[in-house]
């Protein structure tokens, strides 16, 4: 997600930063193209793929009324691992 962050980028342009097929870069953008966490946008013969921001700020908002009780957690486990 951070390569599309800032700018619009292609399956295969993205498929190059990782070792995986651009079938499986498409799989995975579909995939969060239908939970509109990116955007799709037809340039020609090529489609370019966007991150949404606003709709990653909803599932930031929605993690965040659990990140308090992680963090308690990892420190309580944090405190039996350096006892242990």
């Amino acid at each position: 997600m951070t390569l599309i962050a800032f700018q619009a980028m292609t399956p295969n342009a993205i498929a190059e930063n990782f070792n995986t097929t651009r079938q499986a870069v498409s799989k995975h953008l579909r995939i969060l193209a239908e939970c509109e966490l990116v955007k799709q946008e037809q340039q020609g013969r090529e489609i370019y793929y966007s991150l949404e921001v606003e709709k990653m700020k909803e599932v930031d908002l929605w993690i965040d009324q659990f990140r308090k009780s992680w963090e308690t957690r990892f420190t309580q486990l944090d405190d039996v691992l350096t006892t242990l």
